[in-house]
């Protein structure tokens, strides 16, 4: 009997504004990738249970919480099942936080899997989450800058970014040397 065709799983990591569901559309739009958001999954579960205020500290905590109720792949485990329930073999990730996360995902058999970490400079993160309006923009440049740093600590994204298999910089969307890296990621990994 013929061995089947592993599945393609990219995460992405970065700081909020980084890129992430940029990059992600790329790969959704050109490359095929079904996208499979972990903010998503969490911003739909905190609506549900009545939260109207979407922070980004709500969110935190809310991981937090279902992480000691669950255990703590209990995230990217949501994550997964919704792959398997699609059927498909290419998904993109925009939401890989911690080092753990990484080590879930790598541990599949079904699927190969290769993180991206994107780095951007935090004036330009912070303009794109002001131009986003999303209910959990903080109010100020000083806010941001504290919620990066409660994040770098949280998820301990320097190890994160360390363990990835990619690195990208995006100073600007819509850049060529952006699309030319994305692309040389999908073709190595799809070799």
């Amino acid at each position: 009997m013929p061995k089947k065709a592993k599945g393609i799983i990219i995460g992405l990591t970065s700081l909020p504004g980084g890129g992430k569901d940029y990059v992600a559309d790329i790969l959704t739009d050109r490359y095929g990738f079904s996208k499979v958001s972990p903010g998503d999954i969490i911003r739909a579960r905190m609506k549900s249970e009545g939260l109207s205020k979407i922070t980004r500290e709500g969110q935190q905590d809310i991981q937090d919480r279902w992480r000691r109720e669950h255990g703590p792949d209990y995230i990217m485990e949501l994550c997964y099942l919704k792959m398997k329930k699609s059927g498909r073999k290419r998904f993109v990730v925009p939401g890989i936080r911690f080092p753990r996360d990484i080590k879930f995902y790598k541990k599949l058999g079904d699927f190969d899997f290769y993180n991206v970490y994107i780095w951007a400079p935090r004036r330009v993160r912070y303009k794109r989450t002001e131009e986003r309006k999303r209910m959990d923009m903080p109010a100020s440049f000083a806010e941001f800058v504290s919620h990066d740093r409660r994040e770098e600590k949280i998820f301990n994204i320097k190890l994160t970014a360390k363990m990835s298999d990619y690195r990208l910089t995006n100073h600007i969307n819509n850049d060529r040397s952006l699309s030319r890296k994305i692309r040389g990621i999908v073709e190595e990994v799809t070799g």
